[in-house]
C-alpha cells in the first residue's frame, strides 16, 4: 500500500502547496492565532520554512504578526 508523505517532504519556502494550505486554514478559521513554533508543528514543517511562508503572507497583507502570533489581517 502506498504511503502518503507528510507535507514537509513536498514543500520548500517558495512552495505554493504550503502557502495555499496555510491560507486555507486561516480562511476556514478566521480567529486562528498561532506562534511560529505552533504553526511549524501544525503544518509539520521546519520553523525556517514556516517563517518564510508566514512572513510572505504578512507582506501580502493576508496575515498580521503580533504579540500573540500570526493571525488574519
Amino acid at each position: 500500500m502506498p504511503t502518503v508523505s507528510p507535507i514537509r517532504d513536498r514543500v520548500t519556502p517558495n512552495s505554493p502547496v504550503l502557502t495555499q494550505r496555510i491560507r486555507a486554514e486561516y480562511e476556514e478559521m478566521p480567529c486562528l492565532r498561532l506562534t511560529l513554533p505552533q504553526a511549524s508543528r501544525f503544518w509539520h514543517v521546519d520553523q525556517d520554512t514556516c517563517r518564510t511562508v508566514l512572513e510572505q503572507l504578512v507582506t501580502d497583507g493576508f496575515l498580521a504578526h503580533g504579540r500573540f502570533g500570526y493571525m488574519r489581517a
